[in-house]
Formats: structure tokens, C-alpha cells, sequence
């Protein structure tokens, strides 16, 4: 009997009828915006669907995370996006350790979780980790529940390759150990052929299509830049809380260069770039120059802001996901969450043509959260190019994005990096890698070579 028995379930351009058996890992892949999401709610009931699911089970044997949020404990929105840098401006925090209820589980149990998430990481507080690490919490806290469905959406968007691979093989052993029924939603296949692997492809939903692949991009040329040094660290020690990440830091980015920043996750590339975008006040105590200035010589953080487009893995949790897409990317003219001043027809030119370049054009007056994850993403580097800034910090930029989209983007980033435009990219995949990129630092154990 089938723990649950999909008919004729109408999925973007899908109609799926399938049984969801024991002992069996089911990998359901498919492009941006063709329902994979939507169909995860449906399994786990948070979408009510009587007439085309039957359910053998109760809903609390089913455990589902889209790895967005955990409304139970923890949630982006309650947070803002530089809290992460700021332990002494917080209020309350959650550690790992408590979030995932270690402290009152039995010893098997402690183990368990322990062989999913690295141990440094039970005692670091959540709104502290990257995006890596937060995924491999909550892919911990979906699979440490006692259930017989477990149902994860993109448990590896973020992850370095050697995570990805490890969390293949663990998904692999955990089904087969516990017996349970494994679906594991995601843009491109991770598991090999097997007889308990069953791949559903799913088709695009052709009305949510706005993909402009191989039409014309507009003109962003980029302003003409009035500073030599970019960002200028030196002798620096990089912290998060008492968590030393880096040591003896020493790097110049000069104007027009074109630079890739490596590592695995946890490392601390999202905290050395957060020194850049003056997300961080530690910067104040460090030998720091920002656009040819040594930070703490008088300039705001929003003239820092205001000359870098900057994208980040998992900014858009952090926005109200009723917000509308243009409202959204409107408000990358001020840096902040509102655009609070009328705005220009030269500025909406500008941006009706990043819609159009982006194919964001049919979900302009949608609610953010009406958006797919990828479809987010694009919404996110559309508010980052706003403005049309001569420093561009693309932190894994291509996560979440299928196939299509990261070519539309990587030709669009390309014609985006002219002599003028200093770009720097985080990236874990070779193949993601801008091929306009002329130098690379990596971080290994602690220090930045």
C-alpha cells in the first residue's frame, strides 16, 4: 500500500499520478518554476488537496523543510540580513545545539545528528552560520524527526561540492537504514540509477516562462569610477563572535579587476565580503580601505552601499514575501527595504530593461512570495543592478538557478564586467565560474592564499 497516491495531480504543466511507496528514494527534478515546490507543500498537506492525493498516513509522519524557515523556532523574517554581524545588537538567539533539541534527545539520537553536521557547529548560534551550514541544520532537523515520509526541497543548493557529495551518500544510507520513504525535490539530479531510486522529470509551466535566452541585451555600461583601491585589508584578523575564521588577512581588489573568491562552506567568505559592503562592524578594527578611504574616516555605510550591486544566497528570505517583485527591485536604489522617494524615468528605464533582460517582466506585480526559489533569485540580482553600480559582489550568484537561467545570467554578468566594473564572485562550481575572471583567492584552514 502506498504511504501516499498522487492522481492526475496537476503540477505546472504535469500531471502526475504516482504511488509513494516504503524503501523507496524518489529524486524529483525540473527547471525553475515548474512546481517542484508547490508539489512538496501538497505531499506534507500545507497544500490542501483532496480529490488527487490520498494519504495512508497522519501528517505527523510526514517531515518537510523548504529551507527557507523554521516557523517553530526560527525564521529570516524575524531577522534582519546584518544581525549576523552584530552579537551585541541582539535581543535573544538560538543556538544549534537547542534549535535542534539535542540537549533533551537520547544519546542515539545525539549521535545521529552529530554524523550529519560538523560538531563545531552545536554551539554556534543559527542567525551566525552561512548559508551552507544553515542548510545542513535544517536538513538535520527534517531527518532527526521520526517519521516515514521525509520530504527536503533543494537540501543541496549552497553546499561545496565535497558537501554535497557527502550529503548524497548519508541520503542514500539513511533510506535504506531506516526504510523510509525518501523525496528529495531538485533542479538537477544528485543520485545515480538504482533499483530504489526512482527520477521524475518535471516540465517547465510554459505561462510562468520569461526566459529571454539569445535576445538582445540592453546597454548597462558602467559609470565611469572615481577610486583606485576597491577594498585594501591588511594584517587582519576575521572573527565570527568569539570564532576566529581567518588570520592574517592581506588583500587589495583594485578598480576594474575581476577576482573569484573559493572555499568550503563555513569558511568565512560571506563574512570577509560582508567587510566590503559594510555589513559588518568589525571592519572598524581592522587596517581596512574601502574606495581609496580607511573605514571609520567619516563615510556612511551608504556610500558604500550606493557603489556596489550586491547578491548574497539567502537574502530574499529576509524580504516580506508580500512584497511585490518591482517594489523589490525599486528598492536597490536606496539599499535599503523601501524606496522612499519618486523615482526617475531614466532609473525605471533602467530597470524595465533589467525585467526584460531577466525575464522578470510577467512576475512584476506578483508577491515575492508567489515566486519559486530561482525566480526569487533573479528578482534579487534585478535589485542589485538598480542602480547601476561600478562594483559588483556576486556571493553564489547561480544558486537555485536551472540550467537555462544561469546562462541568461552569466551572459548577462559578462557584458556587465567592462574595463570599469569591478567584480568579485563567490562560487562553488567550476562551471559557474564568470569567464571574465582574472585572479582568484581561496580560503584553505584558516588563511587566504
Amino acid at each position: 500500500m502506498p504511504l501516499i497516491a498522487l492522481k492526475n495531480l496537476n503540477v505546472g504543466e504535469n500531471f502526475l499520478s504516482l504511488d509513494f511507496l516504503p524503501q523507496h528514494l524518489y529524486e524529483i527534478t525540473g527547471p525553475n518554476g515548474c512546481g517542484k515546490s508547490y508539489l512538496a507543500r501538497v505531499l506534507c498537506g500545507k497544500v490542501f488537496n483532496k480529490d488527487n492525493v490520498t494519504r495512508n498516513l497522519s501528517l505527523t509522519e510526514i517531515s518537510y523543510t523548504d529551507f527557507t524557515a523554521d516557523g517553530s523556532v526560527f525564521q529570516y523574517a524575524s531577522s534582519y540580513y546584518q544581525e549576523r554581524y552584530q552579537s551585541g545588537a541582539r535581543v535573544e538567539s538560538i543556538k544549534v545545539i537547542d534549535f535542534l533539541k539535542l540537549q533533551q534527545a537520547d544519546p542515539e539520537t545525539a549521535d545521529f545528528a552529530q554524523r550529519i553536521l560538523p560538531s563545531k557547529l552545536l554551539n554556534q548560534e543559527m542567525i551566525e552560520l552561512s548559508s551552507g551550514e544553515t542548510r545542513k541544520v535544517l536538513i538535520a532537523k527534517t531527518l532527526l524527526k521520526p517519521a516515514l515520509v521525509y520530504i527536503l526541497d533543494n537540501p543541496f543548493t549552497g553546499l561545496d561540492a565535497q558537501s554535497a557529495s557527502e550529503l548524497s551518500d548519508f541520503l542514500r544510507h539513511f533510506h535504506t537504514s531506516r526504510g523510509c520513504c525518501l523525496v528529495v525535490l531538485t533542479v538537477k539530479p544528485h543520485f545515480e540509477s538504482a533499483e530504489d531510486v526512482l527520477r521524475i522529470d518535471l516540465q517547465p509551466f510554459a505561462s510562468r516562462s520569461g526566459s529571454t535566452v539569445g535576445a538582445t541585451l540592453p546597454d548597462f555600461s558602467a559609470p565611469v569610477a572615481n577610486f583606485e583601491r576597491v577594498f585594501d585589508i591588511r594584517n587582519a584578523q576575521i572573527r565570527a563572535g568569539e570564532k576566529v575564521l581567518l588570520s592574517d588577512v592581506n588583500w587589495c581588489i583594485r578598480k576594474g579587476e575581476k577576482w573569484l573568491l573559493q572555499g568550503p562552506n563555513g569558511s568565512g567568505k560571506t563574512t570577509l565580503t560582508s567587510l566590503m559592503y559594510a555589513d559588518n562592524p568589525n571592519a572598524y578594527a581592522q587596517d581596512l580601505v574601502v574606495f581609496d578611504k580607511k573605514r571609520g574616516s567619516g563615510e556612511s555605510i551608504w556610500q558604500i552601499k550606493a557603489r556596489i550591486g550586491f547578491v548574497s544566497p539567502e537574502i530574499q528570505n529576509f524580504w516580506p514575501q508580500s512584497a511585490k517583485v518591482i517594489e523589490v527591485i525599486r528598492s536597490g536604489l536606496s539599499g535599503t527595504q523601501v524606496l522612499v522617494r519618486r523615482i526617475q524615468p531614466a532609473e525605471q528605464e533602467h530597470i524595465e530593461a533589467l525585467l526584460l533582460a531577466l525575464g522578470l517582466s510577467p512576475f512584476r506585480e506578483l508577491n515575492l512570495g508567489q515566486l519559486s526559489a530561482g525566480e526569487k533569485k533573479l528578482v534579487m540580482i534585478a535589485r542589485a543592478l538598480a542602480h547601476n553600480p561600478p562594483v559588483l559582489i556576486l556571493d553564489e550568484p547561480f544558486q537555485g538557478l536551472d540550467e537555462e537561467k544561469i546562462g541568461l545570467v552569466q551572459r548577462l554578468f559578462t557584458q556587465l564586467a567592462g574595463p570599469e566594473r569591478t567584480l568579485l564572485q563567490i562560487a562553488h562550481e567550476e562551471s559557474e565560474i564568470l569567464a571574465c575572471i582574472e585572479s582568484r583567492a581561496t580560503i584553505a584552514n584558516g588563511y587566504l592564499v
